[in-house]
């Protein structure tokens, strides 16, 4: 009976917080949006400061964009005024798919505002701190899980770098992927 409640509360735990079964993840950068390098550097930087949790691939074809778990796509603006939309796809029993936060991500199509509401364009440094936000909820971190950070999901866009807290928010959606790094902040 034990064994039933302890792989049942396991299989809650893993289906109640959307998250990707396996990195690492392929992502399509448009080739002809200069653009592009600043995102590559915010899933770099997720990447590095994961220490080896996140990993990414990146493609540029027209197949890879049909077959990437994460496509990046530029907009002028985006409804509503935000800044970055994330629409996703999950999976919660093998050949079902949802479009409800449940299970497993499988595909999210992350599109990026270049101007604000108003009509101003980004620059350089908002862009990345979009990015950064932008890529930390598609790894599947909520907003507001951190007190200092990217994750604190400010629409300020004024933090530029991933941060320790930052990184433990991601790694507390993943502890159970790599045990050897959670020994490190147990003890």
């Amino acid at each position: 009976m034990l064994g039933i409640l302890i792989f049942s509360a396991g299989s809650v735990f893993a289906y109640s917080m959307p998250r990707w079964s396996a990195f690492p993840l392929t992502v399509y950068l448009p080739p002809e949006a200069p653009e592009s390098l600043i995102v590559k550097s915010a899933f770099d930087e997720w990447k590095n400061k994961s220490k080896t949790i996140a990993r990414f691939i990146y493609r540029k074809s027209n197949v890879a964009r049909q077959n990437s778990n994460i496509n990046v796509i530029f907009y002028d603006k985006l409804q509503n005024g935000e800044a970055y939309h994330l629409r996703e796809t999950y999976v919660s029993t093998p050949n079902f798919t949802v479009d409800k936060p449940d299970g497993f991500i499988v595909h999210i199509d992350m599109m990026i505002a270049l101007n604000d509401a108003e009509g101003n364009p980004y620059n350089r440094l908002q862009l990345k701190a979009i990015a950064l936000q932008a890529v930390g909820k598609a790894l599947g971190i909520k907003c507001g899980s951190v007190t200092e950070g990217v994750m604190t999901c400010s629409d300020d866009f004024d933090e530029t770098s991933v941060t320790e807290n930052d990184y433990r928010a991601l790694f507390s959606v993943y502890r159970r992927v790599n045990k050897s790094e959670m020994e490190k902040y147990n003890k």
